[in-house]
């Protein structure tokens, strides 16, 4: 992959993500896979892209992109987080707990997958686990809803 492909895919999953975050996911579908195109390893857009997906209900073709990026960058904990909300939606409460606690190691200070995961074991019944995480990240937090809801679930 040359320098000016990977300059492109940058380019345009940047205007992607500009139009994906303004709610127009049409026109962001369009240039993310434009930028796959140019770089089509590029773990960043396929978790885009899979964000995406899902949100437009397509929940096999959204689990398709993380995988992809995880195959992409085994390391990268948000592509091992938006799997497991994937999953976690659909019920598959193994499979989520497994990825999100992937998600936590690989990036210890990922508030989301570790809030994801506490509300794992709150949806599983398992308040003891769900107080341990909040009790671990509560110093780490700065955002106060965050704040306000973590203290009124310890």
């Amino acid at each position: 992959m040359g320098f000016f492909a990977r300059r492109k895919a940058k380019k345009l999953f940047e205007e992607g993500f500009a139009y994906h975050s303004m709610g127009d996911l049409s026109k962001a579908e369009h240039l993310y896979v434009q930028a796959l195109s140019f770089d089509p390893n590029n773990a960043e857009i396929h978790i885009n892209y899979g964000d995406l997906l899902r949100k437009k209900g397509d929940e096999k073709a959204a689990e398709v992109e993380y995988r992809k990026a995880i195959i992409m960058d085994p390391n990268i904990s948000e592509a091992h987080g938006s799997l497991a909300q994937l999953y976690h939606s659909q019920g598959k409460f193994e499979e989520a707990e497994g990825l999100y606690r992937k998600a936590v190691t690989l990036k210890p200070d990922n508030i989301n997958a570790q809030m994801n995961l506490a509300q794992l074991y709150m949806d599983t019944v398992r308040y003891t686990d769900m107080k341990k995480v909040y009790e671990a990240i509560l110093p780490n937090v700065t955002d106060p809803k965050r704040l306000s809801l973590i203290k009124g679930r310890l």
